[in-house]
């Protein structure tokens, strides 16, 4: 089972490799303008993360971590083949691996396999996903600025999908998350003093949303890519605060 600050590590990273992923695919799929080199440069980055984090941890999750980096490796090479089928089969295998390592990391949230770890687990997926993938995406629009502003718009309503299911999962579980103490180096602190923090950072991120919101309509890419950048320390922050909540 994942504990502690090293297991809500863990969550947050696979979380967000998996999130990451999914939506590049997806999108790459519903907008064919996405080339070849934004799948191949960005499956290269989160291949090796993955296998690194997957010896952090043990059993399921770690079996399910380096079958998704495996999975990622053979995209990856079938991107660079330029073979549409072999590029199908292997994105479909790694979207089912990361489906995999993201249940497999429900299941360690709680203490028995539960629906809300795998609940939370996937909201935690959709949100770290869709603001690393925005990011991304954006600084991809850097290197090819002729590209059609539709897909950096699709992962901006992606970002506010995911914070809307973030704010309700924490509204709704917070009974449960703010239980007890939370023990962090030498002293314990309430959990609800975290879990407000959690909302904080949560608030943060969805002002800097409206902001990217404001720039990627008027396609002012180079501006909507830092606000994304900006967004991925709140972001982190509070998914990494409602897993330790959720995983102590």
């Amino acid at each position: 089972m994942l504990t502690g600050p090293l297991g809500a590590f863990a969550v947050v990273a696979f979380e967000l490799l998996a999130g990451t992923f999914l939506l590049m695919l997806a999108t790459s799929l519903v907008w064919r303008s996405i080339s070849r080199g934004h799948l191949r440069a960005t499956t290269w980055v989160l291949m090796p993360l993955a296998a690194a984090v997957s010896f952090l941890v043990d059993g399921s999750v770690r079996t399910g971590g380096l079958v998704f980096a495996a999975s990622m490796l053979l995209f990856g090479l079938a991107v660079v083949s330029q073979r549409p089928l072999l590029e199908w089969l292997a994105g479909s295998a790694a979207a089912l691996s990361a489906l995999w390592v993201v249940v497999s990391v429900g299941f360690e949230i709680c203490p028995s396999p539960c629906a809300s770890g795998v609940v939370h687990a996937s909201v935690g997926t959709l949100f770290l996903g869709a603001v690393t993938h925005g990011m991304v995406l954006g600084h991809w629009y850097l290197n090819q600025p002729r590209l059609p502003i539709e897909p950096l718009k699709g992962a901006t309503i992606w970002l506010f999908a995911s914070l809307l299911a973030s704010l309700l999962l924490g509204l709704i579980g917070r009974a449960d998350l703010t239980g007890g103490l939370v023990r962090t180096g030498l002293f314990p602190f309430a959990a609800e003093s975290f879990w407000w923090v959690w909302f904080g950072l949560l608030v943060s991120t969805a002002a800097l949303a409206v902001m990217i919101r404001q720039t990627v309509w008027i396609r002012s890419t180079q501006s909507a890519t830092g606000l994304l950048y900006i967004a991925m320390v709140p972001a982190l922050g509070a998914q990494f605060i409602i897993s330790l909540l959720a995983i102590r």
